[in-house]
């Protein structure tokens, strides 16, 4: 909760942000990174959510897809990193703390029908 806090006060702080339909239903979903885990392990995310990389593990972090369909920058131990998801970003992500870890975007299924 605090994070969400934190992020909300960052958006304001930015000024003049660009508003949109699709924005205003985006979601934001943290990631923490730790030594020997993500958490949460897996996260349901929609096109256009936000992720949020929060690095605790210890030392510097950089999240890989596992078919290298993206990557993020290196994050310094206690650096966040916002991630926007686009096609093609489900799937499984890995990423070496102590040991090799893994994640997993999963696409959440719309409750809209045509």
């Amino acid at each position: 909760m605090l994070l969400k806090s934190v992020s909300l006060v960052f958006l304001l702080s930015l000024g003049s942000v660009p508003f949109s339909a699709a924005a205003a239903l985006a979601e934001e979903h943290i990631v923490i990174i730790l030594g020997s885990a993500y958490f949460p392990q897996k996260t349901t995310v929609e096109e256009g959510d936000v992720v949020r990389f929060v690095n605790v593990s210890g030392g510097e972090h950089t999240v890989v897809h596992k078919n290298r369909a993206w990557a993020t920058l290196p994050m310094a131990d206690g650096e966040e990193l916002l991630v926007t998801i686009e096609p093609g970003m489900t799937g499984e992500f890995l990423g070496v703390a102590k040991r090799q870890i893994s994640g997993r975007f999963d696409l959440e299924r719309s409750s809209y029908t045509n």
